[in-house]
This record gives C-alpha cells, structure tokens and sequence, in this order.
C-alpha cells in the first residue's frame, strides 16, 4: 500500500475526556471530518488524520466523537468469535467403577488428558456436572474423571456411552444499527504535526526505518494488544516473530552503538538496503527489493525452517502474551501453578493442569532456549517432548514455510529525534555519585537526560569533561555498575510520528552468508492478483462444517447467525453425507446447497449456485 501517514494537526481542546483513538471526530462547523491517532487527556491533546485535505478544523468550533454501533441478533460486540460444541467421537462403555475419582473402561477410546467428555446412558449412575467430565491418567483403554462427585457413586456395569466434546469457533454477523457520540468539547489550538515539520525542515535529524516481519501474513495485522488477528485469533506468534529490525538513514559515528526503541518495542540495528518505492504510468507500484544482513544467519533461520508455523495438539496451554491469554504456548515456558492463573473450568487452569500432570514443569533452561517466557512452542521441542511420530505432536498449519513466501513486511519511517531513546549511545566504565565516566561521550550532549539500561532514575547532563567524564545533576539508581548502557531518553518521543509502507514478500531471490534479498509487492497489489482465492463450484461448499465462514451452530439448535425478520433456528436434528435424517452423534454435512437448507444455513453457503456448468475463464 502507499505510504501513509499517521495524524496531520494535534488539537488543543477544553477536554479529551470521553475521546477514543481509532474513532472518527466532526467538526461541527467546518463539517471537517479525521480520524483520532492518539488521545492524551493529561495535556487535553488529541492528534487527528484529516480524511479530506480541502478541509481544516477551526479554532474555536466545537469537535464530537462519533462512533458506530454494531450489534448482531446473538448480543454478542462487534467481531466477537462464539463457540459452538460439537461431537469428536463416540466411544461404548463397558465398566466404571467406584475408585476415586471415577475410572472409566472404554476400549481404545482415544481420548487424551484434559479432553471433555460426556456420559450417557449408564443406568442408574447420577450424573453431576452436566453429564460433562474431564479426562486424566489415561491409558489406551481406561481413564481417570477428574472433576466427579462421587458421592453414591456405585459399580456400574451396564452399557453406556461416553462422548468427547470440543468447541469450535464461528464469527457473528454483525450489522450498522445507528451512530452515537461519545464525546464533545472545543478546539482551543491547533498545532501542525511535527513529523511532517521535521520532514519540511532544511536540516533533519536521522531517518530510521523500522522493519517488521510477520509470518504468516494471513495473521497480519496484530490486533490491539499485539498478538496476531484473522486466522491467528487466540493465538501468539511463532516463536521470534515479529522479527524486528532497524535501518538508520546518515550514519556518521563509527566508534558509537545504537539502541533502537519506539513504541516500547526494540529492534535490532542492521545494515539494510531497501529501494525506492516507484510508481509506473498505469498506477501498478513497482516490484521493491530489500536486501538484509545475514551476518549471524538469523535470517538463514528463518528462511531454512520448513516447520515456522504449527502448533503442538497434545500439551500446549494457554498463557498471558501481550497482557491477554492465547493458546498454543510451550507450558514449561510458563512460571506459574494452575492455581494461579484462574480455577477449575477455566481453560488457562485446565490446560495446565493436564501439562503439569504430563510433568512438563517449568525450566528456565527451556525460557532461555526459546529466549523469551510464555513462548509458542517450536516443532524441534514439540518433537524433542512428544516422541517419535511428529504427527502426534504437531500439527502445521503451513505445509512448508522456507522462504517466508507471502510474510508481511511492514516498514515504518519516521525520525530519531522521534523515537523512544536517541539511538547512540555508550557504556559505563566507572560510576561515583552523580559522575559518570562513559567509553565515549560523542552520543552525549549537555541538556540530555540519560537513564542506566536497568534503572528508572533519570539525570540531566550539566557538564561533559574530557569527553568521557558526564557530571549529572543527580545520582542514577544504586544498582548501575561498570558496563551498563547508559541511553539518552527522547524527550520529543512521538509513537505516531510515522509514515508506513506494507507489502507482501513475493519471493526469496538470494541467500548467501552475507545478505539475504527479497522481492516486495505491495499490500494491496498482492491482493489484487489473489482474488478470487476460491473457485466457483455451482454445488459444492468450500467452507469447514461449523467453522468462522459456515457458522453453523450445531445440532442443538441455536440462532443462525446473520438471519433475520424473521430470525431462524438451527433445527435439533442431524443429517448424514446423503441429506438423510441421522442421530447429533453422526451428524456430517453434505456440503451442497440442500445440506445448508436443511439446517436453515444457507445464507451462508459457500458455493456458487448461480454459475453455469463451466468455470468462467479469468
């Protein structure tokens, strides 16, 4: 996609309070419209992206919030994933005996520690818990329940059946039901944003390019908290993606080291060659190259992997990252007991449970292999854990992922005098009170505040001695010893001082020890040459049974979502391959069109019943 930008003016206003960022605001007498980049209600300062360049905001007129209301016919917010049950298997019981908890003999049942099941037809058993169980200490024919009352819990030899039940997400329809205002209040001032007074300017501080690679780029962009969205919902990232890296535009100093931080997020300083985004005459964006250093063949580990993206089916757990819980995390990654991450019931709790009872504790050797805590578990120590069948244990959900083939690289441009701390900087050789001496003070200027890599504590600079020697106009924190860093905190710092380019990684050209080269198109280029993703099938749905595009809800009925006037229900029945009436338990879809009508779901077919026998030529 083009550059874009990020906001235009910052708004002085009476009161922020009530405003949000990514809503839109009108200006009630300028009948100027923008979107809100940023809210800051301690200095009552909102930075807007003006959607018309004609138009301007005024001093003095009167700005609201306007925000649209989505609602869908489940209650449920805007873009909100339900989750409906359906059958895995049906096994035959042949004995539960009072031991404690209740054990159950199923032969060769195939379920697994910490699966759901239910039990059915047991005569005279009293059922607890809504007939639903959890699995513990399996073997091949019997298991464990963990969570029964076995109170009166007697011997039982009569058939019945036990039931595995899973959940499986779908998507609400949502629709527009009416606009509202959040928030009011008046323009005192108005102030050009300095990025684009930085970029005007006749003298510029350095330009920094920051790099993000995301993979796979069907999980682009990161939702608010920074974990992957689309088909990466309630999941995290692969283990060291985003890969983040840095290019810094001017660099003079030779004898200085760079720390690059924006937003709270470091990338890593690289030689990079990125070319210059062109426009052809028929408006096409032309291919664009990025060359990387392969010096320490990070790239090459990433390039090389077959196995980036999967996930571990039979001990992963779920895990705050981000400040939110996501699945598929490596449990031995996670320093916390079930108690502590929620109660019985609660998947956080559950899935650890299983994993501490499968005895993968926590290590901190584990953490320091994959370099980070609350890590997505990666194929090599799925398989190192799992055994000899990598099937049992992993599950890809790309079949091959070398050469980051369709990754998202997203580049943001902006300045240093905008990012979190100035990037030179350099290292403690010795520390006495307010006096710092430094390997070389030519990152320092007198006025800056600096702050130790492992400390709070800020100082202001008053002199600089012999050029090594920082005297400071107080004491940095206690602990800050010989080899600390000492940064340069950014008091301009500016999170949305930007402009971003995206593209799509179209193809690996070249990869030796020393660079690694890509070919970019843009984002929305890509796209373009990807429509239609599907082929037209007249009879023949494409969608998964139950999943975010079919959005059935299963055999108990339930409200089939984006139906109204009026709203239809699933019918409490289910149908065999052959559109015959059949048992919940052997319920499959034929995958036509008169499989959806039977279930009143055929809003959401997925096939083309308009079409003609033959698929239209492209």
């Amino acid at each position: 996609m083009p550059s874009v930008r990020t906001y235009d003016r910052i708004l002085n206003v009476a009161s922020a309070s009530g405003f949000v960022s990514g809503n839109s605001i009108v200006g009630v007498t300028s009948k100027t419209i923008g979107v809100i980049a940023n809210v800051n209600s301690t200095l009552n300062q909102l930075k807007v992206k003006i959607d018309n360049t004609q138009q301007e905001f005024s001093v003095g007129e009167t700005i609201t919030d306007n925000v649209f209301i989505m609602t869908n016919l489940a209650g449920t917010s805007n873009g909100e994933i339900n989750t409906s049950e359906v059958i895995v298997s049906t096994k035959t019981i042949t004995a539960i005996t009072k031991a404690d908890p209740g054990v159950v003999t199923a032969a060769s049942h195939g379920f697994d520690n910490g699966d759901t099941i239910q039990i059915t037809g047991v005569v005279g058993m009293t059922q607890v818990n809504g007939n639903r169980y959890k699995v513990a200490n399996k073997t091949t024919d019997t298991f464990e329940l963990l969570n029964t009352d076995t109170t009166d819990f007697s011997t039982y030899t009569s058939a019945g059946t036990v039931t595995q039940i899973d959940k499986i997400p779908f998507f609400v329809a949502n629709t527009i039901s009416s606009d509202s205002i959040l928030a009011s209040t008046s323009i005192s001032a108005i102030a050009n944003s300095p990025f684009i007074a930085e970029k005007n300017a006749f003298v510029q501080d350095p330009v920094v390019r920051l790099y993000s690679i995301y993979y796979p780029g069907e999980w682009y962009p990161p939702n608010p908290n920074g974990n992957p969205s689309e088909q990466g919902a309630g999941r995290a990232w692969p283990t060291d993606v985003p890969y983040r890296f840095a290019e810094i535009v001017g660099d003079t100093q030779s004898d200085t080291v760079y720390r690059v931080e924006y937003d709270d997020r470091k990338y890593i300083p690289y030689p990079v060659d990125f070319t210059t985004v062109e426009t052809g005459s028929d408006g096409k964006i032309n291919e664009v190259t990025i060359s990387i250093s392969n010096f320490d063949n990070i790239i090459s580990t990433f390039v090389e992997n077959p196995f980036l993206t999967g996930n571990n089916i039979s001990n992963s757990v779920v895990a705050l990252v981000n400040d939110e819980f996501v699945h598929g995390i490596d449990p031995r990654t996670v320093n916390a007991n079930p108690s502590d991450v929620g109660s019985e019931g609660d998947e956080a709790f559950d899935t650890l449970t299983r994993a501490r009872a499968n005895g993968l504790s926590y290590s901190a050797d584990v953490v320091g292999r994959y370099g980070t805590a609350n890590a997505s578990w990666t194929y090599s120590e799925s398989i190192d854990t799992g055994g000899d069948n990598p099937t049992d244990v992993w599950q890809e959900q790309k079949q091959d992922t070398r050469d980051l083939l369709g990754g998202v690289v997203e580049v943001k441009t902006t300045f240093a005098k905008f990012l979190d701390f100035w990037p030179e900087y350099s290292s403690a050789r010795y520390v006495s009170s307010n006096v710092v001496e430094v390997l070389s003070a030519l990152a320092y200027r007198v006025g800056d505040n600096v702050i130790a890599e492992h400390g709070t504590t800020e100082g202001t600079i008053r002199r600089i001695e012999e050029n090594r020697f920082l005297i400071l106009s107080n004491s940095l924190d206690a602990n800050t010893s010989v080899g600390d860093n000492i940064y340069i905190v950014n008091p301009q710092a500016d999170t949305e001082a930007y402009v971003e380019d995206i593209f799509k990684i179209d193809n690996l050209e070249s990869l030796d020890q020393n660079v690694a080269r890509f070919g970019l198109i843009s984002w929305l280029q890509y796209f373009r040459l990807a429509v239609p993703k599907r082929k037209y099938y007249k009879n023949t749905c494409q969608w998964v049974y139950k999943g975010p595009e079919c959005q059935y809800p299963g055999v108990d009925g339930g409200a089939i979502p984006g139906t109204f006037n009026p709203q239809l229900s699933a019918p409490d029945k289910g149908f065999n391959a052959a559109n015959e009436e059949v048992t919940a338990a052997l319920d499959v879809c034929g995958k036509s069109l008169k499989a959806c009508q039977l279930r009143n779901n055929q809003i959401h077919f997925g096939g083309f019943p308009a079409t003609g026998r033959t698929i239209p030529r492209q």
